[in-house]
């Protein structure tokens, strides 16, 4: 019995070669960055108010993410990122097509 279990406890679970193994996938999709959009776009980010219930609410506004980031973990308040975008209708083809486009308007002051 004893024999068996030795026999058993040293053959590897799995025989096949790191060779056989089947091959890595490929990744799809892209990664986004961490400020957002892209389009040079205008992103903005708030810190929510305490009191939404469940309606967003728009607090304090920040320069950048990473100072939102900071403020949410001292308050433990989420933030919000924003990013302004227009419909637009392409009507120059047979069938219209509907896209979209960021909106870069100017700065907006930080209060």
């Amino acid at each position: 019995m004893k024999s068996e279990l030795a026999t058993i406890a040293d053959t590897p679970l799995d025989s096949k070669n790191p060779s056989e193994t089947a091959p890595a996938r490929p990744r799809r999709g892209k990664r986004r960055s961490a400020q957002g959009t892209s389009s040079t776009g205008t992103v903005r980010f708030f810190l929510s108010k305490s009191e939404n219930n469940g309606v967003p609410v728009l607090d304090r506004e920040f320069a950048n993410e990473s100072e939102a980031i900071i403020e949410s973990l001292k308050t433990g308040k989420s933030y919000f990122v924003i990013s302004e975008w227009k419909g637009l209708a392409d009507l120059s083809k047979k069938i219209p097509l509907i896209r979209k486009e960021v909106i870069t308007s100017k700065k907006h002051n930080l209060e």
